[in-house]
C-alpha cells in the first residue's frame, strides 16, 4: 500500500523565536565560511564539513587534519579501505545541522531537533469534545515549539483547526477523509 503525502499550506506564515538553539563559538557567517572552506579544501560537501567541524570544536585545521587522516587510512590496506569508504559515505549522508545565511547575520546554528508525536483521539465518540481536545493539543504544540509533529487519528474538523491555528507549520496528510495521519513541519526550518 502506498500513500502519497500532499502539502497543505497554512493560511499565513510567521517567524517565532527559537529556544532550541545552542551557541556556536563562531557567528553564523563564520561557521558558514568555515564549512565552505572545509568543503573546498577537501572536495566534499558542506554536510560533511559541518560534522567534521562540530566533531573538532569548530577548529578548521583540526577538522581538515581529521578528515585527511580518515582518507589516508584507506590506503593502508584493502580491508581498511572498504571500512574507511563506508565510514566516509555514512558521514557524508548525515547532515547534523543546517546553517543558513541571514540578512541580519544574527542567525544561530540549530543543533537540536524537536519531534512530537501524538494520537489526538479523533475517533472518540463524543464529537462535541473534539474541538476542545484539538485546541488543547494546539496549545501544547505552541508551548513546546517542536520542529516536526506527527499526529494520528486526525479527523477533518481537527485538521482544519490545526491548519488555521498553527500557521507557522506546513501540513501534510495522506488523505483527508475519515481519520488519518498528519505531519507538520516548522516552516522556518524546512524551506
Amino acid at each position: 500500500m502506498s500513500i502519497v503525502l500532499k502539502r497543505h499550506p497554512s493560511t499565513s506564515s510567521s517567524e517565532d523565536d527559537n529556544n532550541d538553539e545552542v551557541d556556536c563559538p563562531l557567528s553564523s557567517a563564520e561557521a558558514l565560511a568555515a564549512c565552505k572552506q572545509f568543503a573546498t579544501v577537501t572536495n566534499t560537501d558542506t554536510g560533511l564539513a559541518m560534522m567534521m567541524l562540530q566533531n573538532n570544536g569548530w577548529n578548521l585545521e583540526c577538522a581538515i587534519n581529521a578528515y585527511q587522516d580518515l582518507t589516508n587510512d584507506k590506503s593502508k590496506s584493502k580491508n581498511q579501505n572498504q571500512t574507511s569508504e563506508s565510514n566516509l559515505k555514512r558521514m557524508k549522508s548525515k547532515e547534523f545541522t543546517t546553517i543558513t545565511e541571514s540578512k541580519d547575520e544574527q542567525t544561530k546554528v540549530k543543533t537540536r531537533f524537536k519531534i512530537l508525536s501524538w494520537n489526538i483521539d479523533g475517533l472518540d465518540e463524543q464529537e462535541n469534545t473534539i474541538e476542545i481536545r484539538t485546541r488543547g493539543v494546539i496549545d501544547v504544540i505552541k508551548r513546546e515549539e517542536p520542529d516536526v509533529i506527527f499526529l494520528q487519528e486526525v479527523i477533518p474538523i481537527a485538521f482544519d483547526l490545526i491548519r488555521n491555528l498553527l500557521s507557522e507549520y506546513d501540513s501534510y496528510a495522506g488523505n483527508t477523509q475519515g481519520y488519518f495521519v498528519v505531519i507538520l513541519t516548522r516552516r522556518e526550518l524546512f524551506k
